[in-house]
């Protein structure tokens, strides 16, 4: 007996891939099931002039096999597969003498014979082209075409053209299997805003505003930045900024709207801000309940509103959290605090109730890691400030996730409370603590390439792991190269190539060694430098081991010991006197200790605060040379306003030779002090400053001073400019501080994309002692790539 069932599915290309099995009834599935496959039949449809097609490439990619037993998810995968490779795919199944017979016809995708773009003037058709990413002769796929094409939109909204308008129709040619796309622009006005309007508002109000919103003037520079045009999500923002602001300058009815004008020139508009603010708003009657653990006075003091104050949703919150934080500080963890603010029928005023419940005291359970994948449990332990058994202190939690994220480990950190799973053990009033983190990427390759008015041009490379494990190359062949991460430690290694100057460094650093707040590294290095003179160059070779320790906040005590072997290479055309005071090489050995103070705001471009550092060494421990060096460093920053920065830098370096190292002429070159320059006094050479050798090249000196009073204004994010003033002094003799050397002038910082530093000006010297001193325009570049 024969039984046949067909059943015909039409697969349009781009709907959804749940489309694609076929709808059997549960008995007929079965049927197919237990059934062999006879044959597989594809069958190519409107297949254009000069295209092959081979059904057993086709065949190959298919998991279903003649000969083998049907399957119906091997059948589902197999359309998917063909799906995505044609246009339109229609499956039949015939079943017959318990055998299955499958017919696949398929249509292929049409290539693409032309694009036309229409309606485009501001922005060319090249540039709208590249950014669709789709030629002529390629095969369309329509979901991937819609993609870039929502890319081209995109781009229109990016340069400003919020009006913009894009859509396209195919125009199909069944005989050669090909489509003409031809896509419509309509552009609408350009989004470049030549100004912002406040109208409303005071000019102290405005000022505050125009640094506080997203949208800002179109300029030179927005090409780079981004900003200057038109973004409606950011312009929304914007408006939620100002009622925000408004609000907490007491206009709690405030309301904000803002429209766009032409501009006068044309292709730009106007952003007029207007608002309505209503009456001011004040704090009325101040009353709160609930607590018992802290006394009235103490809540009190933690209060930033009072009866009378204009009225602030901010300072609201800020007081509602700091009460709750008074309570986690000891244990309360489930501590709530409400704040109800009822208007006054009579008066613009709010009367505020706070409802305190202060729950239950905790203590700490258990401190469980999670996500930790190659880094050390230790490693995030000693980051903790919480500590099991310990009354708990919601701080110490913040605190602990803020240490954590910024080590650089990880992507992302959570840190939290949660009820203790030993509560048998522990109590209800225990919480366990969860840290999940999320690793990232901490190792970096990296090219690097410059040019400085010093140096010329110079590059390398550049290789770091900031979660290194010194202890992993012991399981290295076993492990492989993941055996020397997670250990919390950093490594770096940089080659660097120059006209004058090569240098090889190789650093260790262990931040907490042996689990202790001891900072304990190493650094191997061979350099070769001719950056002071061309008549010789200076060649070191050696390491040193490095130790400090936090005394608190501020402090840091630290210990060093360097040993170095130093060459000097000397050229026919060198003096005699220049050849002699070479010739003092050799071995340098030196320990000494440090103590630094630093109280900046940031590490990389202070704003205010001092750093301070003094240091010694003695020279002399098995080394050729015997000599003390002292130096005493310092910078000082103080915000002046909030574009503005004062610097003064004030630095001081002394070496006093001792024992059969008597002279200071048998200070080797490569010991002494150079100054001049980008570094030091702006306007001079570089290290040419002091006294000179017969034929002009700079002896250095074991006495220097420089002085510099700098003022930076912030101009755009990654631009800073400077004016500056600099003074510096150096001799050959003991413990010279005279005969400065002054110079004025003023340049800018640039930084690119937070990978392009650039620092470029003119330095004017007052007093130099000839033109062959001189060099105003200072240049330094460099990049990671």
């Amino acid at each position: 007996m024969i039984k046949q069932l067909a059943t015909y599915l039409s697969l349009i290309a781009f709907t959804s891939l749940s489309s694609l099995s076929l709808a059997f009834t549960s008995s007929s599935t079965v049927m197919f099931e237990e059934c062999r496959i006879a044959d597989i039949d594809l069958q190519v449809e409107d297949l254009s002039t000069n295209t092959s097609f081979n059904p057993q490439v086709v065949l190959s990619k298919l998991k279903s096999k003649v000969g083998n037993i049907f399957s119906q998810a091997d059948f589902d995968a197999d359309l998917k597969t063909l799906v995505a490779e044609y246009d339109r795919v229609e499956p039949s199944i015939q079943v017959q003498d318990q055998q299955v017979y499958i017919t696949l016809k398929m249509w292929p995708r049409p290539k693409v014979r032309s694009i036309t773009w229409n309606g485009n003037k501001k922005i060319k058709t090249t540039a709208l082209q590249k950014e669709l990413g789709l030629k002529p002769n390629t095969v369309f796929n329509r979901q991937s075409f819609n993609k870039s094409f929502n890319k081209v939109k995109e781009y229109y909204v990016k340069k400003g053209y919020f009006e913009s308008q894009l859509q396209y129709i195919t125009v199909p040619h069944p005989k050669t299997n090909e489509v003409s796309i031809n896509i419509e622009v309509h552009e609408g006005r350009s989004g470049r805003i030549e100004d912002i309007v406040f109208q409303g508002f005071s000019k102290e109000e405005t000022s505050e505003l125009l640094g506080m919103i997203y949208t800002k003037k179109y300029n030179l520079l927005s090409w780079l930045t981004g900003k200057g045009t038109y973004h409606e999500e950011g312009l929304e923002q914007d408006r939620l900024t100002i009622v925000n602001y408004l609000q907490n300058l007491g206009y709690a009815d405030a309301k904000v709207d803002i429209q766009i004008h032409e501009a006068e020139i044309e292709g730009k508009i106007l952003l007029i801000i207007s608002t309505e603010k209503g009456p001011v708003f004040h704090f009325n009657a101040i009353q709160f309940e609930g607590n018992e653990l802290f006394s009235n006075e103490e809540i009190e003091k933690l209060f930033l509103i009072h009866e009378g104050d204009v009225y602030s949703p901010e300072k609201l919150r800020k007081t509602l959290q700091a009460i709750k934080d008074l309570y986690g500080r000891k244990g309360y963890l489930e501590a709530n605090v409400q704040a109800e603010a009822q208007p006054c029928v009579a008066d613009t005023a709010f009367n505020i109730s706070f409802h305190i419940d202060e729950g239950k005291q905790y203590r700490i359970g258990m401190i469980r890691i999670y996500g930790n994948m190659a880094t050390q449990t230790h490693v995030i332990l000693r980051e903790s400030l919480l500590i099991p058994g310990e009354t708990f202190d919601t701080a110490k939690l913040q605190a602990t996730e803020a240490r954590l994220q910024n080590v650089g480990y990880f992507e992302s950190v959570n840190v939290y409370a949660v009820r203790t799973e030993d509560e048998e053990q522990f109590g209800e009033n225990y919480r366990d603590i969860y840290i999940e983190v999320k690793e990232t990427k901490t190792g970096h390759a990296s090219l690097f390439v410059g040019f400085s008015s010093a140096e010329s041009i110079f590059g390398g490379l550049d290789f770091s792991e900031a979660n290194f494990n010194i202890k992993g190359f012991a399981r290295l062949f076993s492990e492989g190269p993941a055996a020397l991460r997670g250990g919390g430690e950093y490594a770096h290694l940089r080659l660097s190539f120059g006209k004058k100057q090569q240098a090889y460094t190789l650093s260790w650093l262990n931040p907490y060694f042996c689990d202790s707040l001891w900072r304990v590294g190493f650094d191997v290095f061979n350099t070769y430098s001719e950056l002071t003179s061309k008549k010789y160059d200076i060649q070191k070779l050696g390491f040193d081991l490095h130790a400090s320790y936090p005394l608190n906040n501020f402090w840091t005590f630290g210990l060093k010991y360097r040993f170095n072997n130093s060459r000097t290479h000397i050229t026919q055309s060198a003096t005699p006197l220049e050849r002699e005071q070479a010739n003092q090489q050799g071995i340098v050995s030196g320990f000494g200790p440090s103590l630094t103070f630093d109280s900046t705001d940031n590490p990389f471009k202070p704003h205010k605060g001092f750093r301070s550092r003094l240091e010694t060494e003695f020279a002399g421990l098995g080394g050729d040379f015997y000599f003390w060096r002292f130096a005493y460093l310092n910078s000082y920053y103080i915000p002046l306003w909030k574009c503005g920065t004062f610097k003064s830098r004030f630095d001081f370096n002394f070496i006093e030779p001792v024992g059969r190292t008597s002279q200071p002429t048998q200070i080797p070159l490569g010991e002494r002090f150079f100054i001049g320059g980008i570094n030091s006094v702006r306007g001079y050479r570089d290290f040419d400053l002091g006294e000179h050798f017969s034929n002009g090249d700079p002896t250095g000196g074991i006495s220097s001073t420089v002085l510099s009073l700098e003022y930076l204004h912030k101009i755009l994010p990654f631009i800073d400019g400077f004016i500056f003033v600099d003074a510096g002094s150096i001799g050959l003799k003991r413990w010279y501080v005279k005969d400065f050397k002054f110079s004025a002038g003023f340049g800018a910082r640039i930084e690119i994309a937070n990978r392009v530093p650039i620092t470029l000006g003119m330095g004017f010297p007052i007093n130099p002692s000839g033109r062959s001193e001189v060099r105003r325009f200072f240049f330094s570049m460099g990049g990671q790539f």
